[in-house]
């Protein structure tokens, strides 16, 4: 529960500032876009602690993440740290399925997973946002379906901490492809999308920056 007061201070700190800043692709409002969705978990981690109080400790939700910038590879960030929801899904929906198919293997099926996660944000770009294309979320995600394939053939495990430095660099230079979208996204998409309790006078505001990144 305390890390979850401490998620709603940062993400209503973090939303603050995102929608006073002009729309930019920089990697400054790009990492401050990450944070956001990282601490936008705060919902999911009182719903959790509600659920194991009523149930005894017998159930639990499942983690919306697990500390995704921990991750030591892309295929940790994918699929056991980030948005652990739809990776669950994909995995019983797409990558079992294939993998169980007669000359299919993992690496068929974590690719066709990746595939079709990108065809689905190409729709979510196109139909939420208005993106004039398809190509750039689409080409994320097949990018990141192909590095975790490398990584998945290639012998060389890096060590802990150059490995969290490495995936996380990798996501942050591959990062405008998809998620330049919200960060070029108008002002009003914020308004539209506010968190839970933005508004609620008896929480606690962290003061705004008076600056906006720009690069």
């Amino acid at each position: 529960m305390i890390l979850a007061v401490l998620k709603i201070l940062l993400n209503h700190w973090i939303f603050q500032w995102l929608r006073i800043c002009e729309p930019n692709n920089s990697y400054g409002r790009l990492i401050m876009f990450y944070i956001n969705i990282c601490t936008g978990t705060f919902i999911n981690d009182i719903q959790i602690v509600v659920v194991r109080l009523i149930t005894l400790n017998k159930y639990s939700l499942l983690e919306f993440n697990d500390y995704p910038v921990l991750s030591k590879s892309l295929r940790e960030f994918w699929g056991r740290r980030y948005n652990r929801l739809v990776s669950s899904l994909l995995k019983e929906a797409i990558f079992k399925p294939i993998h169980h198919l007669p000359y299919s293997s993992a690496l068929i099926a974590a690719l066709a997973s990746f595939l079709i996660s990108g065809l689905l944000h190409a729709h979510v770009a196109v139909a939420g946002f208005g993106a004039p294309s398809p190509l750039p979320p689409f080409l994320f995600f097949l990018l990141h379906g192909f590095a975790c394939c490398i990584e998945t053939i290639c012998p060389f495990t890096p060590p802990k901490l150059f490995g969290i430095l490495l995936t996380q660099c990798f996501l942050l230079i591959t990062a405008p492809l998809y998620v330049g979208l919200f960060t070029l996204a108008p002002s009003n998409f914020y308004e539209f999308n506010k968190p839970l309790l933005i508004d609620a006078t008896w929480l606690p505001k962290l003061p705004v920056p008076n600056f906006c990144p720009n690069h």
